[in-house]
């Protein structure tokens, strides 16, 4: 969003510092006062450890612009005063969506796993045909999707963006700014449970994400969920059901080969065939695939196209990447972790040759739910490995159901410990999948 200071005031119910230059034009947003851009305009936002009020005035006096809550950040230059900075934003970035991107083809991506990569899947396929704006990264909250969406270029075909909460009433404020013409739910897990209680209320959650969609909108359910299931309409959009094999799904596969070395299938798209050869391996890309495939179809992008865009699709490096080090192969999923998705990893590392090692860390925001779902990880490692390595207090309930040869345990305060026994045990054939919540740090000791 490209436009000047007058305009983000007005907008956003903000008041101009005395001696700002209302005619001051910015390009973009930004929070980190250490990555200041003249041209950007920074965002004072309030965290638990930080206000960014306390560096707007040195910004400022550097001929930085600013956008401030605090009166007493409201220094003379080029500031604007509001409440609540997050809630500017927010609106700013409807406004944007409203009036500037309107014709842009917005498709809005959530779920309980799976977001990044069907977000990527999405924009790559867009791509073949299409001038395709993706969110960033995972900057998928109250703050990133509001900067992702003012970042969409005006002359843009389509913008694919990820949409995440982990409290309730937070995809009602991100659709309210979105708008998506096409929502995707990719799932719903027990991500966040802990805030929510139940997967019914994350559910009701996560279909919000179509809570401000505009009429004739389509929503994409996977109907092999049952929380998902039996839906014609949500929030007025119609629902487009996916199915990793259900002929009366809209997108469907069948001919599936699922090997070490990649996942191949045909892709039913709206009663056409694709056919789709993925270099990653694992069954869970099934329905990544088909939502790209389906949002393709359903945009009226080319979905031939699309699904050869498809077959060069590869992992960002933070989710399933896999690599050979040291003469073994590692399997690196450590940015987050849910019972669902440690399933989906350990299916990928059932298929690998030599010895399976899985050194699985704690998977957070479970709740009280969480010892059990820890146990349930711990029965479905049999079979799928032949070595577990537990790395956490929580991660000690899935050595306690594992039936494997060898288990074995470390506290998280011995990273040392661990970092040691890895060092020592693992040997070159060997393929070890490292993975648990992004807190835990374990990417930090793959070998």
């Amino acid at each position: 969003m490209t436009t000047d200071l007058y305009t983000i005031a007005r907008v956003c119910g903000g008041t101009l510092a005395p001696g700002a230059n209302g005619a001051r034009r910015v390009c973009g947003f930004y929070t980190d006062s250490r990555t200041a851009e003249k041209e950007k305009i920074f965002l004072a936002i309030k965290g638990e450890h930080f206000d960014g009020n306390s560096f707007a005035g040195a910004l400022v006096q550097g001929g930085h612009a600013a956008i401030v809550s605090e009166p007493s950040a409201a220094v003379r230059g080029d500031v604007i005063l509001v409440r609540d900075v997050r809630a500017a934003l927010l609106t700013l970035a409807r406004y944007y969506r409203e009036n500037v991107i309107s014709g842009v083809k917005v498709v809005g991506v959530t779920g309980s796993v799976g977001k990044t990569t069907t977000k990527e899947m999405i924009a790559l396929a867009l791509s073949a045909t299409e001038k395709v704006f993706k969110t960033p990264g995972n900057a998928n909250s109250l703050l990133g999707l509001p900067i992702s969406l003012l970042s969409v270029p005006e002359d843009a075909d389509a913008a694919v963006l990820e949409m995440g909460i982990n409290q309730p009433g937070e995809m009602e404020r991100l659709s309210s700014a979105a708008m998506p013409d096409i929502s995707v739910v990719t799932n719903i897990g027990h991500s966040h449970i802990e805030f929510f209680g139940t997967r019914e209320a994350i559910c009701a959650e996560k279909l919000r994400v179509a809570s401000h969609s505009a009429p004739g909108s389509k929503i994409l359910l996977c109907t092999d969920e049952p929380l998902l299931a039996g839906r014609e309409s949500v929030y007025g959009a119609r629902v487009v059901a996916v199915s990793a094999a259900s002929p009366s799904a809209y997108a469907y596969a069948t001919d599936v080969v699922d090997t070490a070395n990649g996942l191949s299938f045909t892709a039913h798209i709206g009663g056409r065939e694709y056919p789709v050869s993925l270099p990653a391996g694992g069954r869970h890309f099934l329905l990544n695939t088909l939502d790209a495939l389906a949002v393709c179809a359903l945009s009226g992008a080319d979905v031939s196209a699309g699904a050869k865009a498809l077959c060069g699709y590869r992992s960002d490096g933070k989710r399933q990447y896999i690599y050979t080090s040291g003469g073994h192969t590692v399997i690196s999923d450590c940015y987050n972790a849910s019972p669902e998705s440690v399933a989906a990893a350990l299916s990928v590392l059932s298929k690998a040759g030599g010895r399976r090692i899985a050194v699985l860390g704690d998977m957070l925001e479970l709740g009280a739910s969480a010892g059990e779902l820890h146990r349930e990880v711990g029965r479905a490692v049999a079979g799928n490995a032949d070595v577990l390595v537990t790395y956490g207090t929580l991660a000690r309930f899935i050595a306690e159901t594992a039936a494997v040869p060898e288990v074995y345990s470390f506290a998280q305060d011995d990273r040392a410990g661990l970092a040691e026994f890895l060092s020592s045990f693992v040997k070159p054939g060997d393929t070890v999948l490292y993975k648990a919540s992004n807190g835990m740090r374990l990417s930090e000791l793959i070998i």
